[in-house]
């Protein structure tokens, strides 16, 4: 076995019982795979966006609906995760049963979720008057429409993820993570059949399929059962519920604030800029804000199980050796997307509806956006290790970094849009998570949270699988060019082949380089 895995997977004798370690690159992969179907599809669906909806009012209306919603879904998913999952982990390893940690856990989601969907759907008007203003009167009907449809889905939202959270106790992060793409997919059919008001249709389909979501996570959930119980036999330690609640909530406002607020200032600059402010995260960060995602909710749930068990003096070193490796996996991701944003802008975006002008802008935006997962990673992963432990003033330190976050983003925003105009947004998004990983750092820096020996040399195998891939990926950049000369004579005059071959080259050598650097490295996937 490779060092690097070794440290995180290495089973550890915890309160004289065994606990199962959980690999952050294997079941980080596994989450990831499950959401790399959800890529493809939202792939798609902005790519149907574009060609059914354009680049206008209609565009507008609906991505304000869905990042207003789905933005309050992202948030409820920390407050899930911070609540649930340690909960879900110290019930588990005091041996509650099966039916009682996920009675108690839906039933408490489904009440959030139903109280949450009511408030939203009585001022969704309200809502997006003071975040759209510059909407015309239609745009914001439509828009309000599209606001109360989807809010309706939140209390099979919220349910599915407090199922979820017993499915990643138990090591399984894969087969959820697939099945919550479903509603993903249900919005393509509609704006690949649908006609007329396409926003509406689409929405209605999100809604109904999370309702069918919510059902098979809990047919899983009961289909995991009670196997390895045995993981996790020992005496649990009590979990602060008040406090994580607390954080929860503290967290979920301040997500919710900041991406409102990016909503905003992007609606303020014009006609289609909220357009291809969605366009662009979706097509240069999602890849990585989902790795990234993943990587900190494995992590996560590997740290919660241990302090469950009582291991708390290896968690540190846990925590910077699940950073190293994260980085190490994101920065291939990004550099890819940021060398090749103008392939992929040209094959899911460019068509007759869009133009020349907006085609350059939205290719700046995705090469920005592309960087922007990084430094939203190690804040994400400063937290887990925060909230992992209970003897943290957790409340405090997460209301204050969210304040710091929000400040420093408003700060950014304002002081570039001006200058920058849409693409002062995505560097905004680079540089502003800094500041809350600093002072989490000076604040916890005598209480040795972040401590712990060996991390960097248990990760350097995968670091240097990290470069290799990096090469490969420039190297295939290179060699795109070069590889359409050769193709476009036998090819004749296909559509998009420059981009098309580009961003194969850059692709295949740069995951061939990957994987020969993991496996010439020693990095193993799996425990042994």
């Amino acid at each position: 076995m490779s060092s690097s895995d070794q440290a995180l997977v290495a089973p550890k004798k915890l309160t004289g019982t065994a606990t199962r370690g959980i690999s952050l690159i294997a079941a980080g992969s596994a989450q990831f795979a499950g959401q790399a179907l959800g890529i493809l599809v939202a792939v798609l669906v902005s790519y149907l966006i574009a060609r059914r909806m354009g680049v206008g009012a209609e565009a507008d209306a609906f991505l304000l609906g869905r990042r207003l919603v789905t933005s309050l879904t992202e948030a409820l998913s920390q407050v899930v995760g911070v609540v649930f999952i340690p909960l879900v982990a110290a019930r588990a390893a005091a041996g509650v049963s099966l039916w009682r940690i996920l009675g108690q856990s839906g039933g408490a989601a489904l009440a959030l979720g139903a109280a949450l969907a009511t408030a939203i759907a009585f001022t969704a008007s309200d809502i997006v008057v003071s975040l759209a203003p510059e909407f015309s009167p239609d745009t914001k009907a439509l828009a309000s429409q599209v606001v109360v449809i989807l809010a309706l889905s939140l209390p099979a939202t919220v349910a599915a993820m407090a199922f979820s959270a017993y499915c990643n106790v138990r090591g399984r992060f894969g087969a959820p993570t697939v099945i919550r793409q479903l509603p993903r997919a249900a919005v393509a059919l509609a704006l690949l059949f649908g006609g007329g008001a396409l926003a509406l249709q689409a929405a209605a389909a999100y809604t109904i399929t999370f309702f069918g979501v919510a059902t098979l996570t809990l047919i899983l959930a009961f289909g995991i059962g009670t196997q390895h119980q045995t993981d996790m036999q020992t005496k649990s330690v009590p979990t602060a519920v008040g406090r994580r609640g607390a954080s929860a909530i503290l967290l979920t406002f301040g997500a919710l604030a900041c991406i409102w607020l990016e909503t905003a200032v992007a609606a303020s600059l014009g006609s289609g800029s909220l357009a291809m402010l969605d366009f662009s995260q979706r097509l240069g960060a999602l890849c990585g804000n989902t790795l990234a995602m993943a990587l900190a909710l494995v992590a996560f749930a590997d740290l919660s199980r241990r302090a469950a068990a009582g291991a708390k003096a290896d968690l540190g070193r846990r925590f910077r050796n699940s950073t190293l490796i994260g980085i190490s996996l994101l920065v291939p991701v990004q550099l890819g997307f940021f060398l090749n944003a103008g392939s992929v802008v040209d094959i899911i975006i460019a068509h007759d509806q869009i133009s020349a002008d907006t085609i350059a802008t939205m290719t700046e935006l995705v090469r920005w956006m592309a960087l922007a997962p990084l430094g939203a990673f190690v804040a994400r992963m400063m937290l887990v290790r925060l909230l992992a432990e209970d003897g943290l003033p957790i409340v405090r330190l997460v209301g204050l970094g969210m304040a710091l976050d929000f400040g420093s983003r408003w700060l950014m925003f304002t002081v570039l849009t001006p200058i920058l105009g849409l693409v002062g947004i995505p560097i905004a998004l680079i540089l502003s998570p800094a500041v809350p990983v600093i002072f989490l750092a000076i604040m916890l820096r005598r209480r040795h949270v972040y401590a712990g020996s060996g991390a960097f040399r248990a990760a350097r195998p995968m670091m240097a699988a990290a470069v290799l891939g990096s090469a490969g990926i420039l190297a295939g950049a290179a060699a795109g060019p070069w590889l359409f000369r050769l193709l476009q004579p036998l090819a004749g005059n296909i559509e998009k082949l420059d981009s098309v071959t580009q961003l194969f080259a850059s692709g295949t050598i740069g995951l061939l380089a990957l994987g020969a650097g993991m496996k010439l490295f020693g990095v193993k996937l799996r425990p042994k």
